[in-house]
């Protein structure tokens, strides 16, 4: 089982050393205090996410082949749009419910990873984009609560999700796939 891509001039890093695998007491409760603030709209702040990258980096939109030609400021209503950017928060609503023990996901952003290495077009580092436009979403819904220890958690949270899904594009590009879906029970989390 490969990846069929056209990426063969990326350079793979190597995973790091470090492994972002445990979260602390006050990461938990700071991420857990601030997530129903961010998921009581899912569907809206999904889509806030998305359009932010999308104005962002522009090239991530043609991405979207399902989008059609649609134009950029009617994308909100668009089913297929408003589907996507829910399944996005519910990833992120697996990994807050399992933050004592984030090796249950992690599988499931390996497999993310891969999927997006799939993507003709996508390059790695959409990721940062994807980084930088969700804090600053969580930053304008959250407001004057986003202090800078929110902030903190919440890029340890990002960055801990960009490590696998990186990890899986890696693996996706150097052909490491045999356990990767297998890993994975799809059914248990419901965002693919």
């Amino acid at each position: 089982m490969g990846c069929e891509l056209t990426k063969n001039n990326v350079v793979v890093p190597e995973m790091p050393e470090e492994d972002v695998t445990v979260f602390s007491d006050t990461q938990i409760d700071t991420i857990r205090s601030t997530w129903p603030l961010l998921s009581r709209d899912g569907v809206r702040v999904g889509v806030e996410v998305f359009m932010r990258i999308f104005r962002e980096t522009p090239s991530i939109r043609r991405l979207f082949e399902s989008l059609g030609s649609k134009d950029i400021d009617n994308l909100q209503h668009y089913p297929v749009f408003q589907d996507h950017a829910l399944k996005f928060m519910k990833v992120l609503e697996s990994l807050v419910q399992n933050m004592e023990d984030p090796e249950v996901i992690q599988p499931h952003l390996v497999a993310l990873g891969v999927r997006h290495a799939a993507i003709d077009g996508y390059h790695p580092e959409y990721f940062r984009v994807y980084s930088k436009c969700l804090l600053e979403v969580w930053e304008m819904e959250l407001g004057e609560e986003f202090i800078s220890e929110v902030k903190e958690c919440w890029k340890h949270v990002i960055k801990y999700i960009v490590r696998y899904m990186v990890h899986g594009y890696d693996m996706c590009l150097t052909d490491q796939l045999e356990n990767v879906m297998t890993d994975c029970n799809f059914e248990k989390l419901d965002y693919t």
